[in-house]
């Protein structure tokens, strides 16, 4: 499964619950693939962000040089 996305990420922190529940996956490793999916969503956010302000930094850059 990929995990480009936050969907991506969120069905699989529900599968990895979902195994730890039933003792297919010890607590301790869940809990370490959480804190991996966890920061893999901040990753994702993040280089969302960026490129949402790097597209207004390019409209004002283009406003600007319309003046």
């Amino acid at each position: 499964m990929p995990l480009s996305k936050l969907s991506d990420l969120k069905a699989e922190l529900g599968r990895l619950y979902r195994q730890a529940k039933s003792g297919k996956v010890a607590t301790s490793d869940a809990s370490r693939l959480a804190f991996i999916l966890n920061s893999l969503g901040r990753v994702i956010v993040d280089a969302e962000l960026e490129q949402r302000i790097q597209q207004l930094e390019q409209q004002l850059e283009g406003d600007c040089d319309e003046s």
